[in-house]
């Protein structure tokens, strides 16, 4: 069979090189979804097979041409006997998923299949258990195969995007005028570039990644929520707004850069894109201790927005270590349509490179947790700050938005 092959993205190639200089268990992601109620053996392996079946991103393979060059395809569809493992409780599933799931790689050499999931069940829930590799994948992709897993089991109609479109439209793109204009972009931005400060001044000392989280009451919840809706904001940016008058504190500068991840797809809205990736978009923000909490959250917004407008030619500009900043944020929605009661986990595991990684999790309705992953060298009572003062700035800032960010720092920062 004549398959056609595609080169590999930059963001892909990024990976691949990564993987080559040994940092192949960090490119593995993993997780598990877990849903009320019961189902069919027969029923869970029809719906993991229609995963597959129905997404070209998670049957790519990576592969070298005649040249030795690293270039992907999409394998053919082949029906699977999924594994079906049973768990006492969520616990035990989350301790399997943990020190075992988690910590086995996925190597993309030889032609492998990228893609791992084994059937879970439990005494009044059901799911599955993930592995992907991230050269195919991104976090979100976890949420999104679960989510379609859902809806195959209530036979709902899930419409996909074609692996061979993204990698395409990306082909064309670095053939444009676009990409040129891009590129130009951060060029001009770079020439006024303030001097990194970092957050965190020491270099990788492991590859063991460490976690502080802090999650808001249902009473947080709902005022951030009835914030954004009344005054028209995108609570990714109200959350981005307090990390950045965090981070101007504590650095002691108002011009800085933060990284943000922008989804590089179509079909985000419809949920419909397994595969592809996630970009490292670099945001410059200007904070103003003078200035309005309601001003912030107007300049955050514009800088995030001016950044997604080139956000492509992020990853050609910036790359091998030459992103100007330390800190991603990375706002992940993680909530299912209707009445349906499920519990979705992102296991920890090794990372490559020096990483200060934001999550912000939104898990719909009542439920949003501020998690910081990193493996630098920074006192865990600052990473322990970050998360909790974060998010009291958040609520302090929109209790009065028009109260000064220095002010409003000073109330609830420690010296």
């Amino acid at each position: 069979m004549n398959i056609e092959s595609y080169p590999l993205t930059d963001e892909q190639r990024y990976m691949y090189d990564e993987q080559i200089r040994g940092f192949g268990m960090a490119l593995t992601l993993s997780g598990s979804a877990v849903f009320k109620g019961s189902q069919s053996i027969e029923k869970l392996q029809y719906a993991a097979n229609e995963v597959i079946r129905i997404n070209e991103g998670i049957r790519v393979r990576v592969t070298t041409d005649e040249n030795g060059e690293p270039v992907q395809f999409v394998a053919p569809f082949e029906e699977r006997n999924f594994k079906v493992k049973e768990f006492g409780s969520i616990e035990e599933l989350n301790k399997f998923g943990r020190e075992e799931w988690a910590v086995v790689p996925i190597d993309f050499g030889s032609d492998n299949e990228l893609f791992d999931m084994q059937i879970v069940v439990l005494p009044d829930s059901y799911g599955a258990l993930i592995r992907v590799h991230h050269i195919i994948s991104d976090a979100w992709t976890l949420f999104l195969i679960c989510s379609q897993f859902i809806k195959i089991l209530n036979g709902e109609d899930v419409k996909t995007y074609p692996f061979r479109d993204f990698v395409e439209n990306a082909i064309q793109y670095k053939q444009s005028s676009r990409f040129k204009k891009d590129l130009a972009f951060f060029a001009e931005q770079e020439k006024t570039l303030p001097v990194r400060t970092h957050l965190s001044t020491e270099p990788v000392v492991s590859l063991e990644k460490h976690m502080r989280a802090y999650e808001l009451s249902e009473n947080e919840v709902a005022f951030v929520r009835d914030y954004a809706l009344t005054h028209k904001v995108a609570e990714a940016n109200l959350f981005s707004t307090a990390v950045c008058i965090w981070m101007s504190r504590m650095l002691g500068r108002e011009d800085f850069y933060v990284g943000t991840t922008a989804l590089n797809r179509a079909g985000i809205r419809e949920m419909n894109t397994v595969g592809a990736f996630a970009l490292g978009v670099a945001n410059r923000i200007c904070i103003k201790a003078e200035e309005s909490f309601e001003a912030g959250i107007n300049a955050v917004s514009l800088s995030r927005l001016s950044g997604y407008r080139h956000q492509k030619a992020g990853m050609s500009y910036y790359a091998n270590g030459k992103e100007p900043y330390d800190l991603w944020i990375s706002y992940q929605t993680a909530s299912f349509d209707g009445d349906i009661e499920a519990r979705i986990e992102q296991y920890q595991q090794p990372v490559m490179g020096p990483v200060m990684l934001l999550k912000i999790i939104d898990s719909g309705d009542d439920r949003i947790i501020l998690q910081l992953e990193y493996n630098v060298k920074y006192p865990d009572r600052k990473a322990e700050r970050l998360v909790k003062e974060s998010a009291a700035i958040l609520i302090e800032g929109i209790r009065d938005d028009k109260q000064k960010v220095k002010e409003i720092a000073d109330k609830v920062m420690e010296e």
